[in-house]
């Protein structure tokens, strides 16, 4: 992979991560509801599941989809049912629900694989890197240093996209400390999620 290559690369994934989707979106509600720190087990998840999304797509380019959709929608179905049940609890929590957090003792577990599941089940996440990696990939070069380079590149600006996103929701959620305000922001982060779940179960389905 040539340094102009690399320089072009390095914006274009920029850009696209920076964009408002299925898991910035996840990320902000996170930082939102139970804070940065603890949403960084999400992120943790998330950027393994990007890590697995990048290495099936780079290996197998279209192989992958074309002979195994029906693996592929299954996945979708399953993680947008759950983040849309996510959406519903979090929209139904009361006042009382939202103080008694004990955000301590959150399981880590939980939360990585929430990330990790998003992050393979995003439908526009494969078809986004199976229509960018074919214009940047040499054929003339060994693949397994562009593979390193490309993935160190993506894992890299991933993280500080769900950073800036992650603090952001909960630099909201200090602005709107008082329980009226928190309930708003709840429901704020549920209907963000319940959409993100609309979004992976319209690729499931499609």
């Amino acid at each position: 992979m040539s340094a102009d290559l690399i320089l072009l690369f390095i914006p274009t994934i920029a850009a696209i991560s920076f964009t408002p989707g299925l898991c910035m979106t996840l990320a902000f509600t996170l930082g939102l509801s139970i804070g940065y720190r603890r949403t960084l087990w999400m992120m943790a998840g998330e950027l393994t599941g990007v890590a697995t999304v990048f290495g099936a797509t780079f290996w197998s380019l279209g192989w992958l989809l074309s002979r195994d959709m029906i693996y592929f929608q299954i996945i979708s179905l399953i993680g947008g049912t759950y983040l849309l049940y996510l959406a519903v609890r979090l929209f139904n929590e009361t006042p009382e629900q939202i103080e008694a957090r004990n955000l301590e003792n959150t399981r880590a577990s939980a939360l990585a694989l929430l990330g990790f599941v998003t992050a393979v089940s995003n439908p526009k996440g494969w078809a986004f890197l199976l229509a960018l990696l074919p214009g940047f990939v040499s054929a003339n070069t060994p693949l397994l240093p562009q593979f390193a380079i490309m993935l160190a590149i993506m894992l890299t600006t991933e993280f500080f996209s769900m950073t800036a996103y992650a603090t952001g929701g909960q630099w909201l959620a200090t602005r709107l400390s008082n329980t009226h305000g928190l309930l708003n922001a709840n429901r704020v982060a549920a209907s963000m999620l319940g959409l993100a779940a609309l979004w992976v179960l319209s690729g499931a389905l499609s």
